[in-house]
């Protein structure tokens, strides 16, 4: 109730308190929109950086796998290994699946630098993070370590599954020969599972 006393208006207590509650829920809710709104917004950063570290994945393995060699290596020892694709379950210590190849097409401008053209890459999972390595020479004669690159952070699993001529995916792959395609499927932190199908060079050509 507004009361008029000597010429001036003024206001009860339960007016003043009531207009304070009112006051108060207008900020509680205007700040729970807001903090939800910049939530969101981080949480969408996220997710958009995420996917383009995805994309950036799948692009480097199409790169890898589409150009794939058919050239032997050679380990510490000087022995020959037959396969030109070498995959299965926990190779290279890998958490998950780990897979390795030859790969053709590493630019090197008229051999300036003391290395051929071929790269020795392989991707393994090591404490819950993706990891592409590579040598710069395909024989690993000199016990050099691979040179390591982290893709992706936080994944809970990594297959890879290989299409071979009977048309049916295997997990691994011994074959002398290359498969038709590769299947790769990740999945991450956030329960959020891709997958892409790359077709090997070979299978492209028929």
């Amino acid at each position: 109730m507004v009361t008029q006393r000597n010429g001036y208006l003024g206001f009860t207590l339960i007016e003043v308190l009531v207009a304070l509650a009112v006051l108060a829920m207008v900020t509680l809710a205007s700040h729970q929109i807001l903090s939800t709104a910049i939530n969101a917004n981080q949480n969408s950063k996220e997710k958009v950086a995420e996917i383009g570290a995805m994309n950036t994945v799948f692009r480097m393995m199409q790169q890898d796998f589409t150009q794939l060699a058919l050239r032997n290596t050679r380990n510490e020892s000087g022995d020959s290994l037959e396969l030109f694709l070498m995959a299965d379950r926990f190779l290279f210590d890998s958490q998950y699946h780990g897979v390795a190849g030859v790969r053709d097409g590493w630019s090197n401008p008229v051999n300036l630098l003391p290395r051929s053209e071929l790269q020795l890459f392989s991707y393994v999972v090591e404490e819950d993070n993706l990891v592409r390595k590579y040598r710069i020479y395909v024989d690993s004669l000199d016990g050099t370590e691979p040179k390591s690159q982290v893709l992706l952070e936080g994944i809970k699993d990594f297959t890879i599954s290989f299409r071979g001529e009977n048309d049916k995916w295997e997990e691994n792959w011994t074959n002398p020969s290359l498969p038709k395609a590769i299947k790769v499927e990740i999945a991450l932190a956030d329960e959020m599972i891709v997958s892409r199908i790359l077709l090997l060079p070979e299978s492209e050509a028929t």
